[in-house]
């Protein structure tokens, strides 16, 4: 009886924790691993990553498996096929998911919104941070596990993609937020791929929204830290940055943590941007 009810606790717990927003911490993370068979949990990281050590009971599905082939960088698949892609690895659309990546916040956030967006309704996002994970007692392994396959139903989502369109008609008042890094804002990057940044951006390099250990600052610091550029919740706010990565942590950021309203995410970037000669760049 006492084992019974203390597992009920850990889920209520864990619960507890899923209702605060998207992110999970480490220690709650680990109570709902014990009382949650069913959560599944993605490693998005590449395969050889991985390989060398990973949370135990994680499937692996990095997330360029999730991008259109091609020279347009970062570019999602259709809704059906990620669906599939999703399916086959084990992930529903009703499962409660885990997501966590390098320790970035970068790869398992772009995830998240994919999943959010074709209609995945209990998705979470967990920092990789090591001393935390040993604090929790997460259990690593470098032994891989398969999810048995099923059905990921696609559903209709209020996490619905800004489009070039939308961008080229941006309304009077929108803050357009570049989130790259400072050389690409300017098209001074070294490896070229940036000419400059859409006409009326506002840069705010996605780090800004982070801690040092690549952790997601506090609703305070994210709002603090959002009206340095002009962003506050009240204004309609459009984020972007190259690939749509960087972009999916400052909409995570604002809208989910935040709590700002009104935020879109252009998830082309700068790179569906550029598809088109005749869009304006600046540098």
């Amino acid at each position: 009886m006492l084992k019974k009810l203390f597992a009920l606790a850990l889920v209520l717990i864990g619960f507890q924790s899923f209702a605060q927003g998207p992110l999970i911490s480490a220690k709650d993370f680990a109570a709902e691993l014990k009382a949650n068979k069913n959560m599944v949990v993605i490693d998005v990281n590449a395969a050889d990553v991985y390989a060398k050590q990973h949370i135990q009971g994680a499937i692996n599905l990095p997330h360029k498996e999730l991008y259109k082939p091609g020279t347009v960088e970062g570019q999602i698949k259709p809704a059906e096929e990620l669906a599939a892609i999703f399916g086959k690895k084990g992930v529903s659309n009703t499962a409660k998911i885990v997501l966590y990546d390098e320790g970035s916040n970068r790869y398992n956030s772009r995830v998240w919104w994919i999943l959010k967006s074709i209609g995945a309704t209990d998705v979470y996002i967990l920092h990789k941070e090591m001393n935390q994970f040993a604090a929790a007692k997460i259990p690593l392994t470098a032994t891989p596990t398969s999810g048995k396959a099923t059905t990921f139903a696609v559903a209709e989502s209020p996490y619905k993609p800004f489009l070039m369109a939308d961008v080229q008609k941006l309304a009077e008042g929108t803050v357009l937020l570049d989130g790259r890094e400072k050389d690409e804002f300017v098209g001074a990057d070294a490896l070229k791929k940036s000419n400059g940044h859409i006409p009326g951006a506002v840069w705010m390099n996605f780090k800004e929204v982070l801690t040092a250990t690549g952790a997601y600052k506090s609703k305070d610091e994210i709002i603090a830290a959002a009206a340095k550029f002009g962003a506050t919740p009240e204004k309609p706010i459009v984020v972007y940055c190259n690939s749509g990565i960087k972009a999916a942590v400052l909409y995570v950021a604002l809208k989910e943590i935040a709590g700002f309203q009104n935020v879109q995410n252009y998830v082309g970037s700068y790179a569906d941007w550029t598809t088109v000669a005749e869009n304006p760049l600046v540098k």
